[in-house]
């Protein structure tokens, strides 16, 4: 065998391998790790070639999986102003009057992370910030990309005047008179808007995606669940592959719609075998219910409006022989169900298919009552989970979240611990753009319950929070494990993604992790971040 190409030495390495859990250097040969162990290991199979790094006080893992994503919608829609944090709607307005004067007049004003509680408690409508949007159209997305708000001239453009009938449970809020409000629910809504924005270049999205990939490399990302896959996204990874910018792996879900056609649901089948160097596409996401801010959670109680009655898939018996079509054709599958109820019809579903164990996976499970979490690990069901998403919620109850899913339910509020605890895989990831894809703050998150930018530091719900271990874990063994792939680990014949921290991610304390220093970012062998 030629030499290995990189090599690092002098190092502390936190392989996850149960069978050598710690190393001190490391070699990477065509992309896969080819020794993992001491100096002398490493020694054998280096020469003068070899790149070697000494890291001294570098701690080493395998590389982060982000287990729930939307990259190339991320990397669009961060381009416009972000309402991230921004409390109040005097600030929400300041924001909107600062992007116009900054993009000028007659342009379209896009935005993101719109916090639905910056409302203060109003219902949208578009006369609350139609002046302050200034002279031109304006889209803005709430944070968790369920719904958007437009102003009166958007909605101009786009021609909508009124309710509309729409396959998946979406719906343009309209006011008594039937007039629309701007608030648009949920994403075939929402795309009466956006599909009349104008379309960037081609160049100028590939520009983008790499730089949000880059972004990520500098927070030891090396790897993403991409959850909204079509044909585009496709040929966008094929570009950035060909152009030497994918710099992370990226296991593709196909979206699929409950309006998918026959010949759309051929064409998702066809896609399961594509692949290239870095990304595959053999797996689908699903969507059963929306969100629990806006109503659109499907719960086993109706919340406190006394919305959460209704699925997205208005046909559930469709939605049950599409996810067993997909089943059978060697998916795996993934399946968004956030409601109570939903999580309980997903895995009912899943229970019925002929070697699914370990297959599949349930997306974000914010409401689930003990009986339901104990039912993972049974069934060889993997929870994905976003601990980030806490810096939505209050222990004191008073956010829209915890008003419409009331005080009993808020005890069960996103139980990735419990889940954890009862042996089932859980994957941690961000939701980007809904939620910052750092993952040191994911870690920090799901070690204390509320989020690092918080002020009342008191843990959200009862579920018992991960330890450091299970959230670098989650990141990273388990991630790999519910993709089927042979990464999550540092050991001889397994993928060369590792990230160097400045110290143990999991060892060290919340409170420092959120600032640990990323050193060096390694995907395929390939250094794709290294600090100054």
């Amino acid at each position: 065998m030629t030499a290995a190409d990189l090599a690092l030495v002098d190092v502390r390495i936190r392989t996850l391998d149960p069978e050598r859990p710690s190393a001190t250097a490391l070699a990477v040969k065509d992309g896969v790790l080819v020794a993992v162990g001491d100096a002398a290991d490493v020694r054998d199979v280096c020469d003068g070639t070899t790149r070697v790094l000494s890291g001294a006080g570098w701690n080493v893992t395998p590389g982060i999986v982000d287990g729930h994503q939307h990259l190339l919608m991320g990397a669009q829609v961060a381009r416009g102003a972000s309402f991230d944090r921004v409390a109040t709607l005097d600030d929400v307005r300041a924001v909107l009057r600062a992007e116009r004067a900054r993009i000028g007049p007659g342009e379209w004003l896009r935005g993101y992370a719109f916090e639905y509680a910056a409302l203060e408690g109003r219902e949208f409508h578009h006369t609350l910030v139609d002046e302050a949007a200034g002279p031109g159209p304006m889209l803005v997305n709430s944070l968790d990309m369920h719904t958007a708000f437009a102003n009166a001239e958007a909605l101009r453009i786009a021609g909508v005047t009124g309710s509309r009938d729409f396959s998946d449970g979406a719906f343009v809020v309209v006011d008594d008179e039937g007039r629309p409000t701007g608030e648009l629910r949920e994403m075939a809504a929402i795309r009466t808007v956006w599909d009349v924005v104008p379309e960037p270049s081609e160049a100028d999205k590939l520009g983008w995606y790499a730089e949000a990939i880059r972004a990520q490399n500098a927070v030891g990302i090396t790897g993403i669940h991409q959850m909204d896959g079509g044909r585009e996204t496709i040929a966008a990874l094929e570009a950035l592959e060909a152009e030497g910018l994918l710099g992370l792996r990226v296991c593709l879900h196909s979206w699929v719609d409950p309006a998918d056609d026959e010949d759309a649901l051929a064409d998702i089948v066809a896609r399961r075998d594509l692949t290239g160097a870095r990304w595959s596409a053999a797996a689908v996401k699903f969507m059963l219910d929306g969100v629990i801010d806006t109503g659109t959670a499907w719960l086993e109680e109706p919340d406190t409006h006394g919305d959460g009655t209704d699925p997205m898939w208005p046909d559930v018996d469709h939605f049950r022989r599409t996810l067993r079509r997909f089943h059978d054709k060697g998916f795996r599958i993934a399946t968004h169900a956030i409601g109570d109820r939903a999580v309980r019809e997903v895995l009912d579903a899943y229970a019925t298919f002929p070697g699914s164990s370990g297959r599949h996976r349930i997306e974000h499970v914010e409401a689930a009552p003990p009986a339901t979490v104990a039912r993972f690990a049974a069934e060889g069901v993997a929870a994905s989970m976003q601990p980030i998403h806490l810096r939505w919620i209050g222990a004191e109850m008073v956010d829209p979240w915890s008003q419409r899913l009331g005080a009993h339910r808020c005890r069960h509020a996103m139980p990735s611990g419990d889940i954890g605890a009862s042996g089932a895989t859980v994957v941690l990831g961000s939701d980007w753009p809904v939620a910052p894809f750092d993952p040191r703050l994911g870690l920090f998150a799901a070690q204390r319950r509320f989020a690092p930018d918080v002020e009342d530091r008191r843990p959200i719900g009862a579920s018992r929070p991960l330890t450091g271990l299970e959230a670098l874990t989650g990141y990273t063994l388990e991630a790999a494990r519910v993709d089927g792939g042979d990464g999550g680990m540092l050991r001889v014949g397994a993928p060369a993604d590792l990230v160097a921290w400045g110290d143990d991610p999991a060892l060290c304390s919340p409170e420092d992790v959120v600032d640990l220093p990323v050193r060096l970012t390694v995907v395929g062998g390939d250094v794709v971040h290294r600090a100054e």
